[in-house]
């Protein structure tokens, strides 16, 4: 609550607060002083009285006669303060009282002792009878002190009167302080609200003082001066391209935003550039080349584009153009951008470079389309534009076959992305047999195979599923939701890992050499209980080389742990038998299509013996795919084949169907 008063409230409620607290606390110790001062002023009244009466009252105890206490009663009742007086002598006895005298009695033995007493009405004071420095006895006397307790509120009523007057006098000082010495923190609040160094610069703060406030004022100034600098600096890199000063991605999608918001219905067209090969331009020229081809083409196409239009890189070699045209204009529009790219020449270390680039044209009105629904038709675009001829331009309609189909494929990776998380989409996992063909076996071997269903539950392919993944550079986590999910499953059954004797997991081609790959498998293994020494992990042999080369330590840990690597698909490369006798595999997994022919082609069957006869001489054991018939089997079987694989010896099953 507190925290809620303006600064100038909070100081002028202490500055009263303190005032009151100072003023009834002097009113305290006066009223203490006052009550002090009265009991000494009647203590010597008292005595004074007592004094004057020194000669009378020895006269009473030495004489004891009438006229001596008719004289001494005559004077008495000139003290108008007197109550009662009694007078003893040197033995307690009592010789003469005046006036009522029972509360005297009631005090008398503690006067003995305490020589005066304060009640709240009256002050009792026992004093000596002297003569001659000689004591002949003692007088007790009861002084009414209601004059002096009037007198003391009468000096309290006073000061009562003068204490509204001081807070007042104090509430207008305070108020005058506080509004001196919160000025400028006034000020300097008001120039805060009505600042927005973000967007403008904000008004100076000056001050004649030559204290604090100048120093904060000043460090106001020159710190929204600062952020006014700065912001503009953040502003203009938070929306435009480093290397080429064009608009970026962040200020492209916002504009989209914008213009898709927009409630007159306007015409838009958005055309999309993308430069052909633009990779082997780096790779072959340098990246320096690349960095400054991309500067041209930017510097160039801004000379084209119209009035009011934002152009923009949104990505390495990405380039979109928004404008606000009509059907004809655009049509001169990108007839110009495909006369300009295409003349294009790129002149780098004195030789000159000629560059093709892919052109999509997207038109589309206001509340038509979703933002990301417009990034998949601009993606889209641009996809159907590289299946054209160098140079032609692709102008998106929702009717196109190749449309079409992009956007299957991009539903089918969002399909991909929610059976990865939490659906509604959904992996499966299943597993093939892979039989012994030389001995029988109680035990069984297959290979990790996965299934997908979408939202509503409709089967989709791998052959449909899996190059959508890979173009959307999503094998890797596919390879890692497999492999958890499977040792996952299978811990859980002991009596089924006894009788495993191999599980193959298939990996793209660039897992084995992803870091987050490796990271998951040495998490797993730390994770699960699982015997190592029965997982293969397989590659395809296209795949395989550069990428085995590659992974060199992370396959000696593999093969520290246990885990085996096996070739997928051997025979179809280009130097399969030269590679072989070097790549570190335990199993060789020999092409189908030899398979299939080895019965009606000579050649097909001799290379399946010569593979074999390799992977024996390095004691590695070879798998068969596409196993289709019993004359397949007896033809494996009788060349030496370790292993059969195929839907004759067994089709893919449920993997909880094996447990």
């Amino acid at each position: 609550m507190w925290a809620k008063f303006s600064l100038k409230t909070q100081l002028l409620v202490i500055m009263i607060f303190l005032v009151i607290v100072i003023e009834a606390s002097t009113l305290f110790i006066i009223q203490g002083l006052f009550k002090q001062d009265r009991e000494h002023q009647a203590i010597a009244q008292a005595k004074t009285l007592v004094k004057s009466l020194n000669n009378d009252l020895l006269k009473v105890i030495i004489s004891s006669n009438a006229d001596g206490f008719s004289d001494i009663n005559y004077r008495l009742r000139g003290f108008e303060d007197l109550q009662a007086l009694v007078v003893y002598d040197n033995e307690s006895k009592e010789l003469y009282q005046y006036k009522d005298s029972k509360e005297i009695y009631k005090k008398h033995s503690a006067l003995e002792t305490s020589k005066i007493i304060f009640t709240n009405e009256n002050l009792f004071i026992n004093q000596d009878i002297q003569a001659d420095d000689f004591t002949f006895g003692h007088v007790i006397i009861n002084i009414d002190l209601e004059k002096y307790h009037e007198r003391q509120k009468e000096d309290l009523s006073i000061l009562l009167l003068i204490f509204p007057f001081v807070v007042f006098l104090s509430f207008i000082i305070s108020l005058r302080l506080s509004r001196t010495y919160t000025k400028p923190f006034a000020l300097l609040t008001q120039a805060l609200k009505a600042s927005d160094p973000t967007k403008k610069e904000s008004a100076l703060l000056t001050t004649d003082s030559k204290n604090e406030i100048k120093d904060l004022f000043d460090g106001f100034n020159t710190m929204m001066q600062q952020i006014f600098t700065s912001s503009k600096q953040l502003v203009y890199q938070a929306n435009h391209d480093v290397l080429t000063g064009s608009y970026n991605r962040f200020y492209i999608e916002e504009t989209l935003k914008n213009m898709l918001k927009n409630e007159e219905n306007k015409q838009y067209t958005m055309i999309n550039i993308d430069i052909d090969n633009f990779k082997l331009i780096n790779e072959t020229l340098s990246m320096q080349a690349g960095d400054e081809l991309l500067k041209l083409i930017s510097h160039s196409y801004l000379q084209l584009a119209p009035k009011n239009s934002i152009f923009a890189r949104v990505d390495g070699d990405y380039f979109i153009l928004l404008c606000e045209i009509s059907q004809e204009e655009r049509q001169t529009l990108v007839k110009e951008t495909v006369n300009m790219l295409s003349d294009f020449r790129f002149v780098w270390q004195h030789r000159s470079h000629s560059i093709s680039s892919s052109i999509g044209v997207v038109s589309f009105k206001a509340n038509e389309y979703t933002l990301n629904e417009l990034n998949k038709i601009a993606k889209s675009s641009l996809f159907t534009a590289k299946t054209l001829s160098k140079h032609t331009p692709y102008y998106y309609t929702k009717e196109d076959e190749i449309s079409k189909r992009f956007d299957a494929e991009a539903n089918t990776a969002s399909y991909i992305k929610e059976a990865l998380e939490t659906g509604p989409s959904r992996f499966e996992l299943f597993a093939q047999a892979i039989v012994p063909l030389q001995e029988k076996s109680e035990q069984v071997s297959y290979e990790i195979l996965i299934r997908m269903w979408d939202k509503n539950n409709n089967f989709i392919a791998p052959d449909n599923f899996l190059p959508t993944a890979q173009r959307y550079q999503l094998m890797c986590d596919i390879d890692m939701h497999v492999l958890w999910t499977y040792l996952e499953t299978v811990t859980k059954d002991e009596k089924h890992l006894k009788n495993l004797h191999s599980a193959h997991i298939n990996l793209d081609r660039a897992s084995l050499n992803n870091p987050a790959f490796q990271n998951k498998i040495k998490e797993a293994v730390a994770h699960f209980d699982f015997p190592w020494e029965k997982l293969e992990l397989e590659i395809t042999e296209t795949s395989a080389i550069g990428n085995l080369s590659q992974a060199n330590d992370f396959i000696v840990w593999l093969k520290e742990v246990g885990i085996g690597l096996a070739l997928d698909d051997f025979g179809t490369g280009m130097a399969s038998f030269e590679y072989l006798k070097s790549l570190p595999f335990d199993i060789v997994k020999i092409d189908g299509s030899f398979i299939k022919d080895m019965h009606s082609d000579p050649i097909d069957k001799a290379v399946i013996k010569y593979i074999h006869e390799i992977a024996s001489l390095k004691k590695q054991e070879t798998v068969a795919e596409y196993v289709e018939t019993q004359e397949d089997v007896d033809a494996l079987t009788a060349i030496g084949v370790t292993y059969g694989q195929g839907y004759f010896l067994g089709k893919p099953k449920a993997l909880k169907e094996w447990l």
